[in-house]
């Protein structure tokens, strides 16, 4: 297992700019040639579909047209020596069909009537089976095993009677006799054709437009000659072109390159700056989206991270988990609390009054709806410590220590800390803020609520917390609602 040592310089010694541009032409060589004898393949795959269904076309349309000539020129079926018998002879004689594609009348039984060549004159009529003096039916039988088009499936000609055309590939030799699958016969003389077939049930006749496997073959030869040039001749260009390109390329960009390594390092880094930053904007400015949608004033993401920050920073030492990064998440995930009321129409979120009993149920769903979209994103970005804390905080910010809140019912230490701290802060703004539903509440009504609802629906720890500097959220309510409180009190009052 020697040659596992080799290393990559030993097998690749692309050192210098010449062959560096070797290896590039070589390698746009190869894939020119190969696309060069793939493009050609499919090429003449193409052509010889496009011929196949011209030429069926075409035989069809023919014979079709020969039917319905026939057919319109006798009332009954005809018969051998009766006038009617020598018009369809007539007819069918002046009837030309085009390139080398032979025409044959069968009975029903599949006895040869009328077989005529490429030029359906009396010359090409003799000798051939069926082309009996005076008229009368073949001698030859043909009962070829069909193939039929497009489906595959198999049938004697004599079993196929239709009334509209039908195409199928079949033995059928050059006097325009075909025969069943494993007659003997002379080999040479019996080529692969496509036949159209069509019966007219009045005259009581088959008539049969063979075309042999020679005519497609010559159309496609024809053709592919032409697009095997074009395509040889492209190729040449684009080899032409991707040498002059990378000989300029080369000089213009080796000494980028070299820049470029040396200045890798100080961009990653800056770069992940700029993508923290623009993460954090975007998070903030999605819930400010969903923040217009029920709430008149532009300061309420920016109390609920203030007073979940300060709440913070007072558990600190209590809880373990709570750092100075903690903190930081916590207030940027605590403005994406409601982001889920996107979802909920404006029927129910600007309701005026008390909503009913169906509609508080839809309202509940907005918790599972933002825990869902930000779980989309997760999903997108792979996993990050503050959308993870983003998803507890707006699944769980309604849930109540006593297990009666919603959605998961959760009771105390299920309920993460995040949306514990979350729940009371939510809580505080929403009883002094000014709703389209209620006037504000003075900060010692909101106080004495939150104080009621120890150990209920807020964590005791938590609740106490807030007790000792509820002062501070006093002042910062009156700091960022300011007129607007003072007004909507008055008007209480």
């Amino acid at each position: 297992m020697q040659w596992c040592a080799i290393s990559y310089p030993m097998l690749f010694k692309l050192r210098s700019r010449g062959s560096f541009i070797a290896a590039i032409v070589l390698l746009q060589s190869v894939v020119v040639g190969l696309g060069w004898v793939g493009a050609t393949h499919a090429a003449r795959d193409g052509l010889r579909s496009r011929v196949r269904e011209r030429v069926i076309e075409e035989n069809s349309r023919a014979v079709s047209h020969l039917c319905a000539a026939v057919s319109s020129i006798i009332k009954e079926r005809p018969e051998p020596g009766k006038p009617a018998w020598e018009e369809v002879q007539r007819l069918v004689s002046r009837f030309t069909l085009p390139g080398s594609t032979s025409l044959v009348v069968l009975s029903e039984q599949g006895e040869v009537i009328f077989p005529t060549g490429r030029n359906n004159n009396e010359t090409h009529n003799e000798g051939r089976p069926g082309a009996r003096e005076g008229g009368g039916t073949g001698a030859g039988v043909s009962n070829p095993v069909l193939t039929l088009l497009p489906g595959g499936e198999k049938m004697l000609l004599s079993e196929l009677n239709p009334g509209a055309v039908v195409s199928a590939k079949a033995k059928w030799g050059a006097a325009g006799i075909g025969r069943a699958e494993g007659d003997a016969g002379d080999e040479g003389d019996q080529g692969e054709s496509v036949l159209s077939v069509v019966y007219s049930t009045r005259a009581g006749m088959k008539f049969v437009a063979a075309a042999p496997q020679a005519v497609f073959d010559a159309a496609e030869r024809e053709l592919a000659s032409d697009v095997t040039l074009w395509v040889g001749l492209a190729g040449v260009v684009v080899l032409c072109i991707t040498i002059g390109g990378s000989v300029v390329l080369v000089r213009r960009y080796d000494t980028i390159v070299m820049r470029m390594n040396r200045q890798l390092e100080q961009e990653a880094e800056r770069r992940t700056r700029r993508g923290l930053a623009i993460r954090n904007g975007l998070v903030f400015g999605l819930a400010k989206l969903a923040d217009y949608r029920d709430t008149d004033t532009g300061k309420h993401l920016e109390r609920i991270c203030r007073y979940c920050e300060l709440l913070a920073q007072k558990l600190v030492g209590v809880y373990p988990e709570i750092d100075k990064a903690w903190i930081e998440r916590l207030k940027l995930a605590s403005s994406m609390h409601d982001i889920g009321k996107v979802g909920i129409p404006d029927s129910i979120l600007l309701k005026p009054g008390k909503l009913t009993p169906e509609e508080r149920n839809q309202m509940e769903t907005h918790a599972v709806i933002g825990a869902d979209t930000l779980m989309a994103i997760r999903q997108r970005v792979g996993d990050d410590d503050l959308l993870n804390m983003s998803v507890q905080v707006a699944l769980c910010h309604h849930e109540k220590v006593d297990g009666t809140g919603y959605p998961n019912k959760l009771v105390a230490g299920q309920i993460p800390l995040c949306a514990r701290i979350v729940a009371l802060a939510d809580v505080y703004d929403a009883l002094t803020s000014v709703r389209v539903y209620k006037p504000a509440m003075s900060h010692a009504e909101a106080v004495a609520i939150i104080a009621k609802s120890r150990g209920t629906h807020f964590d005791p720890v938590i609740a106490d917390a807030f007790m000792a500097i509820h002062p501070t959220f006093d002042a910062i309510c009156e700091q960022l609602q300011g007129r607007e409180l003072a007004a909507s009190l008055r008007a209480a009052a």
